[in-house]
């Protein structure tokens, strides 16, 4: 029997080794190819480099336009990830936390949501847009990305309401406000679901490419992703392969470093579910 467990686990084992070597090899690829000529890489799409053209990533930034897309992405990113959380996590606080005429009706609307295919509501939403002048900015996406009901909703309610509400009782009693006891005492509790959902919502911001593709017409307002695309059309003709996979290795370095910072807040994040009160 325990020899048997030694097998399977060891099969086991194998198998997820294959996996992440299955994950992990494109990119090592797609950077070891960024550095190579445009003949090299033609002659051979397998061998290392016979020398390593960083300028590749230099020209990828200036002359591509991709260090323009990398502003606009960390910015979306950034302010759309902070007002997600933010609108996510008022009502998801009141509640879970106050019972009031309709708290039942917000709960309900926030789970139906899922029940909606996004794509049926993409006329209606691309018409609002337009009539609200917030079109082709990037002021409409944020306000896109700021919606309040939604996963980020259903977290954060099961985290506020796992947090005892005698700490905001005391805040109470001491003088605070209802805004006090939310900013000072409740987020603060709420910190490990508020950082695994920020993290999803930023990697879902930062690699995002549909919304900014259907209402960004502007080149200059482009995020990352649309950029990107927009220059793989380009090296169709242009065929410089090597600059676009320069570019492609510079807009995964961010959001792998923010994961790799915070992943163990992220696991931790989805698996403690708030303090017990």
């Amino acid at each position: 029997m325990g020899y048997l467990y030694k097998i399977t686990k060891a099969f086991i084992q194998l198998a997820f080794l294959i996996y992440a070597i299955s994950i992990i090899y494109p990119f090592v690829w797609m950077f070891i190819n960024s550095l190579k000529t445009g003949p090299e890489f033609y002659q051979n799409i397998w061998s290392l480099p016979q020398e390593w053209r960083w300028s590749n990533y230099g020209k990828a930034w200036s002359e591509s336009g991709l260090g323009t897309y990398f502003i606009n992405s960390l910015y979306l990113t950034g302010a759309g990830t902070a007002l997600a959380v933010l609108f996510a996590a008022a009502p998801a606080y009141a509640v879970a936390k106050f019972k009031f005429f309709g708290s039942a009706v917000i709960f309900f609307l926030a789970v139906s949501t899922f029940f909606i295919p996004s794509v049926g509501s993409l006329a209606a939403l691309y018409k609002l847009m337009i009539d609200l002048h917030l079109f082709n900015s990037h002021l409409g996406l944020l306000v896109l990305y700021s919606g309040g009901l939604g996963m980020n909703f259903i977290i954060l309610y099961g985290f506020f309401k796992g947090i005892s509400w005698e700490y905001a009782e005391a805040a109470y009693m001491d003088g605070a406000n209802d805004w006090q006891v939310f900013f000072r005492i409740m987020l603060p509790l709420a910190k490990p679901g508020l950082t695994a959902v920020g993290l999803v919502t930023m990697i879902g911001i930062w690699n995002d490419y549909f919304m900014p593709y259907l209402f960004l017409q502007d080149s200059k307002l482009f995020t990352i992703s649309v950029g990107l695309y927009d220059m793989v059309l380009k090296q169709q003709y242009a065929a410089d392969w090597t600059t676009l996979f320069a570019a492609l290795t510079l807009s995964t370095i961010p959001i792998l470093i923010v994961y790799l910072w915070l992943q163990d807040r992220l696991i931790s994040g989805f698996t403690t579910g708030g303090l017990k009160g």
